[in-house]
């Protein structure tokens, strides 16, 4: 019985004779493709796709082919309408045809080197042999070709050739070829018909009528002598504006054929008159009157001498403009004939007045000054210098120093109490650029002091109205509550206008810094220096006496504090009761003294214990300090120049409680 091995050895002996047979037959004698496509490919490259396309049909496609070798130049010849074109079939280089030849495009444009393309595409050679093809143009156009292949490819352009279009000449049109239905519309015009050509003969009987004659179609030229008679002349045809000037002369007219009856109002003027036509004897009395007279038609040369008296003259005929300059003058003015009533309100208004004393009137307007130069007075109702709306005196001295005159002004000043009515006075100015000009201000207080009559003046040393940033003296008149003073101050712009004040009053004088550090009275016991921090008496008899506190009366020396302060204490300590507080001050040579005993927790071996609050009162640098304790084990006190007072004990427990003794330090370095 065969085993299995003799099976499998059988098997393979099989397939090893069916091998020769099935390497020597076809193996696509019965094959078919099912719904798909067959894609050759060359060097990795598709050629071609045999079978179902991708857009569903089915054909052989040729893809990706080589590019085709650019035609040989094509011949170009005039041609009716256009250009022949001929391509002989032939590629450059004599290259072959290819395989997969699909057509030749003719290109055509006016440019020479012309880049081939869409717009320039004409027509196509089907034929690889060749052919000939019309490209239409009017003008001499430049011709080329290039070749695509089955895939797309588009060859090099190939040379091109130029040509224009054969022109038409009589010789090439037959008799009788061109009619009258080969003419388009409005072709023949006046310009295309000679001088001449159409003449009576050719016009048909009747054929011009009025509606083919234009407006002045036929001038007087072109009637023959005597064409026209008075039969053809329709009524009212000839009116004067068809007459020319000067066309019906005195030998036209019949005697008596004009009369006045005939002619219009006006038609008669000077100019038609002759010389000496018309006389005296020839105008009745009365005829001329005013209104026949032209404006400025009798002159003075034609009046007799008297022949005006004041009867012929009409009641105010005769105004101011129809008086030369400088014809009135005193001479012919009586005693009293001009009054003040006689001035009209306006009548010298911005006019300068030499001479003349008005009594009882209002003068309103404009300025008025007593003289041109020199020394002089100008009152204006604004201020000429700045043009400012402030009516304004300016008082020139005539100096030839004076740069600007001085100046009396109403104005509103602008306070640190808010706008006052304000009365200024500037001196001359004698500087260019205006500085050393003093003013002095002449107020009645602000609306904060709801411009309580204080008599209140100022001197402004730089020009500024003593506004912030500037020196100003200021006189105060005083009252029952607040006395009489005068005060110089200095006023910056920083930190809210504070004021450097000298002040002197009967009671005593005083100094105030701008920063309001210390006050100088001058007192009936001596002079008092009042600070922040303390005051001190300087008596004529007893000397200096502190009276309270400390003052740096020079820089080796330090302003005391006065107190002793407390301070934050940290991590649960307090303050041991029923011994010295803890507490700190600052003394008069710059050292900080710290006293006291504290009350540690036990838990609390190191870190910080409390705090210095003023920075006043705390070192420049670090300092550290033995501290005792009831354990006496070895601790340190650290004070750091952030403040803090901290502890450090490397040996054990406070023990409940820690003293600061004596420790000092100095705040200053």
């Amino acid at each position: 019985m065969p085993t299995a091995l003799d099976e499998l050895a059988q098997r393979i002996a099989a397939l090893e004779a069916a091998i020769p047979e099935l390497s020597r037959s076809s193996r696509l004698s019965y094959s078919s493709i099912d719904d798909g496509a067959l894609t050759v490919t060359a060097d990795g490259t598709v050629r071609a796709i045999i079978g179902q396309q991708p857009d569903g049909t089915t054909a052989v496609n040729v893809v990706n082919g080589p590019t085709p070798p650019a035609p040989s130049k094509p011949t170009a010849s005039p041609a009716l309408g256009g250009i022949l074109t001929s391509w002989d079939g032939r590629f450059a280089d004599s290259s072959p045809a290819p395989l997969d030849f699909a057509r030749v495009e003719v290109h055509a444009s006016a440019t020479a080197g012309f880049t081939p393309g869409p717009a320039t595409l004409v027509t196509t050679v089907e034929s690889p042999q060749g052919g000939a093809v019309l490209v239409p143009t009017n003008v001499p156009a430049w011709v080329l070709l290039i070749a695509r292949s089955t895939s797309g490819k588009a060859s090099a352009p190939s040379t091109a050739a130029q040509a224009g279009p054969a022109k038409v000449v009589a010789d090439a049109v037959l008799a009788g070829v061109v009619g009258e239905l080969a003419l388009a519309d409005d072709a023949v015009t006046a310009a295309k018909v000679a001088a001449g050509a159409i003449d009576a003969a050719a016009i048909a009987d009747a054929a011009v009528t009025a509606t083919k004659l234009g407006q002045a179609a036929v001038q007087a030229r072109a009637l023959a002598p005597g064409a026209v008679t008075g039969p053809a002349i329709a009524a009212d045809t000839i009116t004067s504006r068809e007459i020319a000037a000067e066309a019906i002369t005195t030998a036209e007219l019949a005697a008596g054929a004009v009369n006045t009856g005939k002619l219009a109002a006006g038609a008669v003027t000077t100019a038609q008159l002759a010389a000496g036509a018309v006389t005296t004897p020839k105008i009745t009395a009365g005829a001329v009157t005013a209104d026949q007279l032209a404006v400025d038609s009798v002159a003075a040369g034609k009046i007799a001498a008297e022949a005006v008296t004041g009867r012929e003259i009409k009641a105010l005929a005769i105004t101011t403009d129809k008086l030369a300059v400088n014809s009135v003058t005193a001479a012919q003015l009586a005693a009293g004939a001009v009054t003040a009533a006689a001035l009209s309100a306006d009548a010298i208004d911005g006019r300068t007045i030499r001479g003349v004393t008005i009594t009882g009137g209002t003068v309103t307007g404009g300025t008025i000054q007593t003289g041109q130069s020199g020394r002089r007075v100008l009152l204006s109702p604004v201020d000429p210098t700045d043009n400012s709306a402030t009516p304004s005196t300016l008082l020139y001295s005539g100096a030839a120093a004076e740069k600007a005159p001085a100046r009396l002004t109403g104005e509103v000043q602008v306070t640190p109490d808010g706008s006052a009515p304000t009365t200024r006075l500037t001196a001359p100015q004698i500087t260019t650029d205006a500085s050393h000009t003093p003013r002095l201000f002449l107020s009645s207080g602000g609306p904060a002091t709801g411009y309580a009559a204080k008599g209140v003046f100022s001197l402004d040393v730089n020009g500024d109205g003593g506004l912030a940033g500037q020196a100003t003296v200021r006189g105060i008149a005083g009252t029952s509550s607040d006395p009489a003073a005068v005060e110089l101050s200095v006023r910056r712009a920083t930190g809210g206008y504070k004021t450097a004040i000298s002040r002197l009053e009967p009671e005593g004088w005083y100094v105030q810094t701008a920063d309001q550090v210390a006050n100088l009275y001058l007192t009936k016991d001596g002079l008092l220096i009042k600070a922040l921090l303390g005051e001190v008496l300087l008596q004529t008899a007893t000397g200096l006496r502190l009276q309270q506190g400390n003052v740096n009366v020079g820089s080796g020396l330090v302003v005391g504090d006065g107190t002793w302060k407390p301070l934050t204490f940290k991590q649960g300590c307090s303050q041991l009761g029923g011994w010295q507080t803890v507490t700190l001050k600052k003394k008069p040579d710059g050292m900080v003294a710290l006293r006291g005993i504290v009350s540690v927790p036990s838990g609390v071996t190191s870190g910080v214990i409390a705090t210095i609050d003023d920075p006043a009162l705390r070192p420049k640098v670090g300092e550290v300090f033995p501290c005792a304790t009831p354990s006496n084990v070895n601790v340190n006190v650290f004070v750091q120049p952030n403040g803090n007072i901290e502890l450090w004990n490397g040996s054990g427990n406070v023990g409940g409680w820690l003293s600061f003794g004596s420790t000092s330090w100095s705040c200053i370095d």
